[in-house]
């Protein structure tokens, strides 16, 4: 370093994985950083001498690889995530009314809880689709307060409905009815917060628009959400295909399947964002690809919640973008990236006896490149170009597991964990730093988060179909 270095308000060092469109590796390479943004990459030795940097992070045996990023949660539901388990069908019945019941102080809880599990576990954006408007204020508000990054999709249901599954059929039918007025009202709000959090320019929230699904939301409100989505450039996020019940209630109502459904309102195009989407036919998955619709892929859900295993390959190869979503089981992008390997190469891989069905690359583009990709934010985040936002993961290189390295992508995706989280930077902001949370206060959190916890047990109880332990 000389006399005329320039200065920076951050180094980082290590073997940088950047997963820019060329997949180029630096092995002893750095990254300058300076008001938030990547100046330059490349070789450590070089950047030393023409950089001042203010603080220095990582080293020679270092990983850095981009922020990755949570394509779909639900943060007011963070309190709930244990007890759901073996109990299905369990979103209405117990997940749900969880969540409605939390009051704004602990729905900030939830957030700075989510913020504080994702961030220690390298993610840097989540996706939070709010459905509940008296939880939107407090939810944005700790949002900021964390500074971790969010894709905030907010809607409200227009339309009653009654599914008359099983049983109840003999003597019922499932119907649907559309709320006058409630659609237009509702996305006026929506659009107003599209504009106080539009989707360009720095700032860590940008808004985008959810209609949660066919059952709850009438054509009028999906007709008026995808146009809203295109005027602001920003997303449309739709759960479908997600249960049978689901499926079973269109074929009721509609004689249609979810996506088919879509289809008819003609909201299927680049801003409609499929989530889960596990059902879906073969013709419905050519419906989105034809579209260039997105996918929100959530693998550990399908386990959990016994659902069906998407095949994935098919709609990336059909067009569409697939990013990766914790959805609330587990809030590790690690342990969702090696979900995604393990039960696609069960499903997919060992029947057709294809090791390369879905790949390390593949998997790491879907938590980072492409997930900014989905959710129309890869002008700042998702890979480590000159120019973008400093969201990066600095990880121990030097764990026992990570030596030896043979090919770094496929070493990161398969082997490295949380554990090995030694810094997390949003913006040029350190926000996890080898377990300290500098905008986070840990004691307070473990607090509310117990009493949280407790709160939404004793409102589920007895809702659940077996007694809690």
């Amino acid at each position: 370093m000389t006399e005329a270095a320039i200065p920076c308000d951050l180094m980082v060092e290590g073997t940088v994985a950047t997963m820019d469109g060329e997949r180029r590796t630096f092995t002893a390479g750095a990254i300058a950083i300076d008001d938030g943004a990547i100046v330059e990459i490349g070789l450590a030795q070089a950047l030393r001498a023409r950089y001042r940097p203010a603080r220095i992070l990582g080293g020679g045996d270092a990983i850095v690889i981009p922020g990755m990023i949570d394509t779909h949660t639900h943060c007011s539901q963070c309190f709930v995530r244990s007890l759901t388990a073996n109990e299905l069908p369990m979103i209405p019945r117990v997940y749900v009314p969880a969540q409605r019941s939390l009051e704004p102080l602990q729905v900030a809880t939830t957030v700075r809880l989510i913020a504080a599990q994702m961030l220690r576990a390298g993610v840097t954006t989540i996706c939070d689709g709010t459905l509940i408007p008296g939880h939107e204020e407090a939810t944005l508000e700790a949002l900021q307060a964390v500074g971790i990054r969010c894709s905030f999709a907010r809607g409200a249901g227009d339309q009653d409905f009654e599914h008359a599954s099983l049983y109840r059929q003999y003597n019922d039918r499932s119907w649907v009815k559309a709320r006058e007025g409630e659609a237009r009202k509702d996305l006026m709000r929506t659009e107003a917060l599209l504009s106080r959090f539009p989707n360009r320019g720095k700032q860590r929230i940008r808004a985008a628009v959810t209609a949660s699904a066919v059952l709850g939301y009438s054509q009028a409100y999906f007709e008026l959400a995808s146009a809203l989505a295109r005027q602001h450039g920003t997303t449309l996020q739709v759960h479908v295909g997600r249960d049978r019940e689901e499926v079973e209630f269109c074929l009721a109502v509609w004689g249609r399947r979810p996506v088919e459904r879509l289809a008819d309102y003609g909201v299927i195009d680049e801003h409609l964002v499929a989530v889960h989407a596990v059902l879906a036919s073969g013709p419905e998955i050519a419906l989105l690809t034809a579209g260039r619709a997105g996918l929100a892929h959530s693998p550990m859900e399908c386990v959990y919640n016994l659902n069906a295993v998407p095949d994935i390959q098919r709609f990336r190869l059909g067009g569409s973008i697939v990013g990766l979503g914790c959805d609330n089981q587990g809030n590790d992008m690690f342990a969702t990236m090696r979900s995604a390997l393990l039960i696609h190469g069960a499903v997919w891989g060992i029947p057709r006896y294809d090791p390369e069905y879905l790949t390390a690359d593949d998997v790491l583009a879907m938590a980072t490149c492409d997930a900014a990709r989905l959710l129309k934010w890869d002008d700042q985040i998702g890979s480590l170009e000159v120019g973008k936002s400093a969201d990066l993961v600095v990880l121990d290189g030097a764990a026992p597991h990570l030596m030896a390295r043979q090919d770094l992508v496929n070493d990161v995706v398969r082997f490295a964990s949380r554990g090995e989280v030694l810094q997390t930077v949003v913006g040029g902001d350190v926000l996890y730093d080898r377990g300290e949370f500098p905008t986070i206060d840990l004691q307070a959190l473990r607090r509310e988060s117990a009493a949280g916890a407790l709160h939404v047990r004793n409102v589920v109880a007895g809702r659940r179909y077996k007694p809690l332990r």
